[in-house]
């Protein structure tokens, strides 16, 4: 207890000193910009390894919490850490991906928790795995109706197109074109949805035919 309690002190008087230091580095003339430079980037760098040891810390609590027989799904003691790590590394999408869903979902706070997705968005713009729980959490919780979910997965998909493909979970791709598949079936409004629909089940069905075969 004592640890964790250093800990919170240490991370609190590192935040106090980003604070201050990035005000002096804003007031800075020109001549010192090498100089600013070298203090932001030494404070971000700081900032990233406590995020590290904070998001380690609340992933081996997250597993004795469960251990001791306690339900998840409803926890919410541990949120103010992982706004804490966001606050100190805001690249972080691993916290962004597991606030985002644990709120809308688990908490029913819809708005609250797609709005942490859309900043992970925005702060993490090429990490496809932020990209991707966005839209499963749109489609499965339907807070902003089908419009909002055929977006989310045009944006992965094109995300997954400016890496080639390169991701680290390439079924998902195919996983996008059947979420599309779903959405436009549902979506009658819109015109030619069904056609729209089947298309998209053509392209999830050649999409996983290519990964099995290592297009």
């Amino acid at each position: 207890m004592r640890k964790k309690y250093y800990l919170y002190v240490f991370v609190a008087v590192f935040l106090l000193i980003a604070v201050v230091t990035g005000k002096i580095a804003s007031e800075t003339t020109g001549e010192n910009n090498t100089a600013s430079e070298a203090v932001s980037s030494g404070t971000g760098m700081i900032g990233r390894v406590l995020a590290d040891v904070l998001w380690l810390q609340l992933d081996r609590y997250h597993h004795i919490w469960m251990y001791q027989g306690n339900e998840w799904m409803t926890a919410t003691d541990y949120l103010p850490q992982l706004w804490l790590i966001i606050e100190l590394n805001p690249s972080f999408a691993e916290a962004y991906i597991d606030g985002g869903y644990h709120l809308t979902m688990n908490l029913d706070m819809q708005e609250e928790g797609l709005e942490l997705l859309q900043e992970g968005v925005r702060r993490c713009p090429d990490n496809e795995k932020v990209f991707w729980e966005k839209t499963v959490v749109l489609w499965e919780s339907d807070y902003y109706g089908s419009r909002a979910t055929e977006e989310a997965a045009w944006d992965y998909l094109n995300l997954v197109k400016c890496k080639r493909g390169q991701i680290e979970d390439p079924w998902n791709e195919a996983n996008a074109a059947m979420i599309l598949e779903f959405v436009f079936e549902d979506d009658s409004l819109r015109r030619n949805h069904m056609r729209i629909s089947e298309r998209y089940a053509q392209r999830c069905d050649f999409l996983r035919f290519a990964r099995s075969e290592d297009f």
